[in-house]
Parts: C-alpha cells; structure tokens; sequence
C-alpha cells in the first residue's frame, strides 16, 4: 500500500463530512523586502510565518445534496473555531474564512462550494478568576470560626462533674470517624481514653492542636484514576452527615452538649481538610478556552501519552466524577451549616460557594462519560479503535469499567470518554 493511500482521510469541517477535488495552502514564511539605492543585494525581514489558509474545491453530492448543504452551511456559518479533518493534513482547528456555495443546472444531485479555513486560534488574554487560590483564602476564616464556635459551646459545660465511661460511649462514634479519615487524630489520641481525657483536660488545647496539625498536614495531588485520594474525599464527605444521626443516646444534658460540640468540630475539621484537599486539584490545561479538550489533546498538554496502560485517566478528571464530588461535598457542607449559629454558616456558605465553583471548573476542563454496550463480546482495543481510532486507548475502557481482562469485553452497558 502507498503511503498517500494509507494517510488519506475523508474530509469534514464540525464534523459535516465533504468531497474534495483539489485543495492548496500557502506556505513558506512571510517577508518584508527592504531595496537601497547603490546596492546589490536586498535586505529580507523575516515576519513570521505564511498564515495559512486552507482552501478547498469541494462538493456534496446525493439525493439528499441540499439537506448536506444546509448542514455544511450550519457548520461553516458558527462563529469561532471548530474542527476541520483535513484529507493529508489531519485533524486541525481552523476558523471558517470565506466560502462560496454553487449549484449548476447540468450537475443536479450536486452542489459545489469553495471554501477557506485559516489555521491559528489565537485569542486575546481573558481574565479569570484563580478559584483555587479563592478557595485557600478560606482557611484563615474557617479556622477562627470553628474555633469560636468550639469554645462557646464547651464554655456552658461543667467538665469537672463528667463520668469519662459516659463520654466514652457518647463519643466512640465521632472518635472512630476521626481515625479513618483524619489523620492528626492518631497521633494526638492514641485509642478512645486518650481522646476523652484530652477533651476533659484542655478542650481548647485539643481542638487547637488538631486544627493546626491538619493545616500543617503535607498535601499531594495523586491524580484523578479509581485509586486516588478523591475516593477517600468522597467517602468522608458522604460519612460527615451520619455523626449526628449515628451518635449514641445521652443520658444527662452536660454529655449532651459536649457530644454536640465535639460532633461539630470534628465535622468542621473534617470540612476544613477537604478544602484544603480540594484546593490542590488542578485545573486541567486546555488550550481553547471555549471547548473542553479531548483526553489525548489533555494527555499530550502534559508531555503524557495513553501509551502502555497510561490511559487510566490518572492525568485528566472525568468531569462526572468530578461533579459528584463537589455534590457530595457541598451537601455535606449543607448539612453541618443547617445546625451552625448565623456567623459560622455564613463562613461555611462562603466555603461552599468558592469549592463549588472550583470544582465546577475542574470538571470543565475535563472528558465526559457516556454509554456504549458492544454487540458482543469483543477485546478492548478492537472497542478503542471503532470509538477513537486509537486501539491504544483500551486501558482506558479496561481501568474505567473494571474489566476483568482486557481480551473479554462484554456486551454490556461500559462508560466511555466522549471524546
């Protein structure tokens, strides 16, 4: 097979496929040719390179050659950039320049047009703002606020009077929440006594000290894949609602109160490491601001291929993983707000907000999922290939539907990039 055979593509522009007849682009470098009297030779100033622009002698053809033609005239009448599949060029973004649309008596089924796209997307600068350094600015305010509700609720009760077996068993619950997902509570409370005795003893010197040791708390983005630390996000935000309504029964009202308080600042500090968590998720780099980018166009911003099982979506979010976190995120925020004093659910409102819009950010500059079910029973690569053109990205099916081995996909419903 030939080389121009193998490379050679059916030409669209948004995906509104065309024929081709002929096609040029300039090329070479545009100059700027400065002549002096008395000499020879010239002297060229280089100006950058030719911009350029693709233009085609094409047509669509068929029983249904205007309905095409209303569909391609759609496509090159959109404002801004989009897709173009060139026949020996590929894949390029370009901008619909001026095009010419022909019907001919002698050539019915057919209409003709002459069309230009201009390669280059460059845009001027627009201000955003920085969500991530928005939502680190909450840290100062949440700490304070927490603290002050902490210290007035302990401050009405009698410490003195308390049976540490009672608070035990008041506390067995927030304590082992504390364990499984705060990690400065191991080493600040050996087992449940030490925890109690900590809060008998200095409640204050306990809240402040767990506080500052999460704040302090080395924090490492480890990426978007099924194992990173997003899961355990989620997992905490989804238990931070279940301390209230999982705690166990009281028998005096001072034990009462002190369970209400230490629920409440282990849920603030439980809320406050999950900002902090948050605000280390990046923002994935798209080069267009107005379209999400695809996974590999994402992959490749970062130096990374799918290449070798790298397609695990380690290095882009999964928009939909992202947005159901920020959800199980912002009511969990919801739910210790609704039983806060007005200043400290105004500080979690503020938090929430800023984690929200964060996040929705992350999951903008990221891939969507949809539904695919093969026909049968096929290996993974032989699905990569029919959806991307790119049998490489079978990991990716593989890592992201938990498939047993790559060779046996199943002919059930698989979620799949978009793109």
């Amino acid at each position: 097979m030939s080389e121009w055979r193998d490379r050679k593509q059916a030409a669209s522009f948004r995906g509104i496929p065309f024929w081709v007849d002929t096609d040029n682009v300039p090329v070479g470098r545009r100059t700027q040719v400065h002549e002096y009297p008395q000499r020879d030779q010239p002297y060229t100033e280089d100006m950058g390179r030719q911009t350029r622009k693709y233009r085609f002698s094409g047509f669509v053809v068929g029983d249904d050659c205007l309905s095409q033609r209303d569909r391609l005239l759609t496509a090159l009448d959109k404002p801004g950039a989009g897709e173009l599949l060139h026949p020996w060029f590929g894949r390029l973004t370009v901008t619909a320049g001026e095009c010419e649309v022909s019907h001919a008596r002698d050539e019915g089924g057919m209409v003709r047009f002459a069309l230009e796209f201009i390669d280059g997307t460059l845009e001027f600068p627009v201000q955003a703002p920085n969500t991530k350094q928005q939502l680190v600015k909450q840290q100062d305010l949440l700490l304070a606020s927490i603290q002050s509700r902490f210290s007035t609720a302990m401050a009405a009760v009698n410490l003195a009077g308390q049976r540490a077996r009672a608070l035990r068993t008041a506390l067995s619950s927030v304590y082992a929440f504390g364990i499984n997902f705060l990690k400065p509570m191991t080493s600040l409370a050996s087992d449940l006594d030490a925890f109690v005795d900590g809060l008998l003893n200095a409640p204050q010197a306990f809240a402040a000290s767990l506080l500052s040791d999460l704040v302090r708390l080395e924090r490492t983005f480890d990426g978007f894949g099924a194992g990173s630390q997003l899961k355990s996000s989620q997992a905490m935000a989804d238990a931070i609602p279940a301390l209230d309504t999982g705690a166990p029964v009281t028998s005096t009202a001072d034990e009462a109160a002190i369970q209400a308080a230490v629920i409440g600042l282990i849920q603030d500090a439980a809320i406050l490491g999950l900002v902090l968590d948050m605000a280390e998720v990046p923002i994935a780099d798209v080069s267009s601001s107005g379209q999400a980018a695809s996974l590999a166009a994402q992959l490749g911003e970062q130096g990374l291929t799918t290449v070798a099982g790298a397609a695990e979506l380690t290095s882009v979010p999964v928009a939909d993983d992202i947005l159901e976190l920020r959800d199980a995120i912002s009511e969990a925020v919801w739910a210790v707000a609704a039983d806060s004093a007005p200043d400290h659910f105004s500080v979690l409102s503020d938090a929430r907000l800023r984690l929200d819009r964060h996040l929705t950010e992350v999951a903008r500059s990221g891939v969507w999922l949809r539904a695919f079910t093969p026909r049968q029973t096929v290996p993974s690569l032989v699905i990569a290939y029919s959806l991307y053109g790119d049998a490489l990205r079978g990991a990716e099916i593989v890592s992201r539907n938990r498939i047993r081995h790559p060779g046996f996909v199943p002919a059930t419903e698989l979620q799949v990039a978009k793109s």
